[in-house]
């Protein structure tokens, strides 16, 4: 279709300049036309990578700050709506407007991750009409998800008589419900041929999470008692879990021709993992008012972790006329590192 041919070709398979595994010296790594394999030789004598050039306000450049300004705005807004009455069950009068507002600053949030990732990964690269058809599999997944981890994590617990707002140790399930709902249908997709290209499964598990992330956040703007004013940018947390799990399942997938792999089985179980630790140090200082202090910091920590596994794995899908664009932490080297 005319729409598919507007985006911007992938670099054909061939040899192309990358960083050693020491970062000073340039190599020749093969591409294979989607993403970089092992197969590493010597660049030829006097090959260099442009050196990368660091800009202070770079966040803001090429129309970010329009992003940046809602961000601000509507975190603030949310949280001065949200002060008005903290301690509510749900929120009422003027109040209800904190919903609107943290949904439109997680919202924000996402399209800023996921224009920062695709702008590493050449998202741009899918073809117009196959992005818009993994934007629409993306939200239904992520939509999909949320019904089936709130089944999971709202009945089970009162399948035994308990909850989990008295009992923050149910949300040891959050990990295992979320993580796998956010996958399940993208999963589906891959065994019925859609989507198998991994920067295509890696945008559509991201933007299933994102959309599971707009949920989330706005689920809790409805409960000023649980409520966090940066909870809207910490819902960031959802597509570093799951976008890890994509980028390396997916990439594995490419060459073995099977998503379930031992590389992705262990991606989502440390994703689980991850999630759930978080989920049930954070709910807990609900019970203990001596934790509260620490589960801002415990989120950050996952989001950190996450994030440099996520990139560790997605940077092998960055095409190679952007090597010499991107950070040197985001450039393919050659073996690990």
């Amino acid at each position: 279709m005319a729409a598919d041919s507007s985006a911007k070709s992938l670099p054909a398979p061939g040899w192309y300049p990358v960083p050693g595994r020491d970062r000073d010296t340039t190599v020749e790594r093969h591409w294979d036309g989607e993403v970089w394999t092992d197969e590493v030789r010597a660049a030829p004598d006097g090959s260099s990578l442009a050196a990368y050039r660091r800009h202070f306000w770079g966040f803001v450049r090429n129309g970010n700050w329009k992003l940046l300004l809602v961000l601000i705005l509507t975190l603030a807004g949310a949280a001065a709506l949200w002060g008005t009455d903290r301690k509510a069950d749900l929120v009422g009068g003027i109040q209800i407007l904190a919903v609107p507002l943290a949904a439109a600053a997680t919202f924000v949030t996402m399209v800023a991750f996921l224009r920062f990732i695709g702008r590493r990964v050449g998202f741009d690269r899918i073809p117009a009409e196959t992005r818009r058809e993994i934007v629409k599999w993306g939200i239904a997944s992520g939509v999909l998800a949320f019904a089936l981890a709130f089944a999971v994590e709202f009945f089970l617990p009162r399948v035994f008589g308990d909850n989990l707002k008295d009992d923050p140790g149910w949300s040891v399930l959050d990990g295992p419900a979320e993580e796998t709902g956010k996958l399940l249908l993208p999963v589906i997709l891959w065994f019925r041929g859609r989507f198998r290209l991994p920067r295509q499964g890696y945008l559509l598990v991201l933007v299933s999470a994102a959309t599971v992330a707009v949920m989330e956040g706005t689920e809790y703007a409805v409960q000023p008692e649980i409520y966090q004013p940066m909870r809207p940018v910490l819902e960031i947390m959802h597509p570093l879990l799951t976008g890890f799990v994509a980028a390396v399942a997916w990439q594995v997938a490419w060459h073995r021709k099977s998503i379930f792999t031992a590389a992705a089985v262990g991606a989502w179980v440390l994703a689980m993992a991850a999630h759930s630790t978080n989920d049930v140090i954070v709910l807990s200082h609900h019970v203990d008012g001596s934790i509260a202090r620490m589960t801002n910091f415990v989120s950050i920590a996952v989001i950190v972790l996450m994030y440099l596994l996520q990139k560790h794995s997605a940077r092998q899908m960055v095409p190679p006329d952007k090597v010499g664009e991107v950070s040197p932490r985001w450039r393919p080297v050659a073996g690990p590192g």
